[in-house]
């Protein structure tokens, strides 16, 4: 194979001066100059400095230019304007919508578009007059300003910015219909994921490819959209659009709300051809616990560069019998002393040993908690804690959720798995041979969006954390999601729940 030929780029004009100053002297030596005066302060020098700056400001936009040309590394206005050529449009902030439940204390009329306030000042608004509503009745609210901001879970509370009679000034979101959908200005990889569908896939006439960019055009809060083409028989097709953890509110599901979902189906009903059923679904989302057995640098106080272990002997070390994760068994009611199922001999040393724990609920890892006392033994290693454990919302671990020795940089690799998993795309939805091959997922999971959690995740992980020496899976038992019985149940995809990082 013929070698591939490599740009030489400089990484600043410095490099660049000392090229020039090189090449200055051995062509001055050359005609016979014994030292050619190239000192800083000479007017060589000098000339060289202003040589170089300019020159590096060349290179550097024939750079900008060349990662602006290709749709892979364009960024900003380059990216969009691939997709102006294209003729794609353009996604547009969006706000939300949903319901709250009200508190009514007498007869009253809530009228149309009554403003309302979230909890960090953005404006909702009813939708429609009510007339005489109940106590605790829902009704329909739509976000005035928009963004992911608008977006708020079950039980937030908002604010009648002037309350009408009879109707409490406190509301909250309703449970079974949140505000939900609003979605901020598209990001670059987004449309980049649009761009490249229109590229490589050429949606037109219906096929898979049109619908999902048919999705993503219309609907901002789509994370992605997979089609399965004939799932039950000709002339059928299945359409599963997915969503971002919306992590502001604390949710970890990838399946649209039934609102929202059902504004994703009528869009498509109303575009589709009547010859072909469709059927579109929210994705079904499959907990998948995870443990990582890690090597990294030793602790500050074992000689380490603080990137690593927090303790010079980091606990729990795992044993045979852990079977590669440490489970709380028992909790007091103020969540400072905990119970740990570590199978290891080797105590906890009071005053030094520190932990975390992950919350399923959060997806984050919370401490480092300093154990104060330890008592028990193997199996039941009773731990006193300097801090309660406990998340954002208040609570606090609960039986079988894992504890990790403490890192420097735990919470980052907590975040990183989390992100990596929300890139998951949706598994098959059948495994039928008289289906298959016609009902894979689209666009096939060797070409985008892989479903099942592989080495190529361990990879990404230690890329993106360089401290990491090495990484391997402790308790995997799901890597993959499972395949539904019938073709009328959704396809699932992996979300996390609980997750531990221990030493190799």
């Amino acid at each position: 194979m013929a070698d591939i030929a490599v740009t030489y780029v400089p990484k600043d004009s410095t490099e660049l001066r000392a090229q020039w100053l090189q090449d200055f002297s051995l062509a001055a030596i050359d005609t016979g100059v014994a030292n050619p005066p190239v000192e800083p302060g000479t007017d060589t020098y000098l000339t060289a400095e202003a040589d170089s700056q300019l020159a590096f400001i060349g290179i550097q936009n024939i750079a900008l230019a060349r990662d602006d040309a290709s749709v892979l590394t364009a960024t900003g206005a380059a990216l969009d304007q691939h997709r102006r050529e294209l003729g794609i449009p353009e996604v547009e902030e969006t706000g939300s919508s949903g319901k709250i439940i009200i508190t009514v204390t007498g007869s009253t009329t809530i009228p149309n578009s009554t403003e309302l306030k979230l909890a960090n000042g953005l404006r909702i608004k009813t939708v429609g007059t009510v007339v005489s509503p109940a106590d605790q009745q829902e009704i329909d609210v739509t976000a005035i300003d928009v963004g992911a901001l608008t977006n708020a879970a079950g039980g937030s509370e908002v604010t009648f910015v002037s309350a009408p009679a009879n109707v409490a000034a406190k509301a909250l979101v309703s449970y079974e219909f949140p505000l939900d959908g609003g979605a901020d200005i598209e990001d670059d990889e987004r449309k980049r994921d649009r761009i490249l569908n229109t590229l490589r896939n050429k949606p037109a006439g219906g096929n898979w490819a049109y619908w999902r960019q048919f999705v993503l055009d219309e609907f901002g809060f789509v994370q992605d959209c997979y089609v399965y083409p004939a799932p039950g028989g000709p002339a059928s097709q299945l359409i599963v659009p997915v969503r971002k953890f919306d992590v502001a509110n604390n949710s970890y599901s990838r399946a649209p709300s039934s609102a929202l979902l059902q504004a994703i189906r009528n869009a498509i009903q109303a575009d589709a051809n009547t010859g072909i059923e469709t059927v579109v679904r929210a994705v079904d989302d499959e907990n998948a616990d995870f443990t990582l057995l890690v090597e990294l640098p030793a602790s500050t106080l074992a000689g380490g560069n603080g990137q690593g272990w927090t303790d010079p002997t980091p606990w729990p070390a795992l044993e045979a019998g852990d079977s590669n994760t440490v489970t709380i068994t028992a909790v007091n009611a103020s969540n400072d002393v905990i119970t740990v199922d570590a199978v290891t001999a080797v105590a906890p040393v009071n005053g030094q040993t520190h932990i975390h724990w992950w919350s399923p609920t959060d997806r984050k890892f919370y401490g480092p908690a300093l154990v104060v006392s330890a008592t028990g033994a193997t199996t039941a290693w009773v731990l006193t804690l300097d801090r309660p454990l406990v998340g954002k919302d208040g609570v606090g671990p609960a039986i079988g959720d894992y504890i990790s020795p403490s890192a420097q940089n735990i919470q980052a690799y907590g975040d990183s798995w989390v992100a990596l998993m929300g890139e998951l795309g949706p598994g098959e939805v059948t495994e039928d041979a008289n289906r298959i091959p016609r009902a894979v997922r689209h666009p096939f999971a060797a070409d985008e969006d892989p479903y099942s959690i592989t080495n190529a995740a361990l990879a990404q992980m230690t890329r993106k954390h360089v401290e990491i020496i090495d990484l391997e899976f402790g308790y995997a038992p799901t890597t993959s999601p499972t395949v539904p019985a019938s073709v009328d149940d959704p396809p699932a995809v992996l979300v996390p729940r609980k997750f531990a990082l221990y030493p190799i």
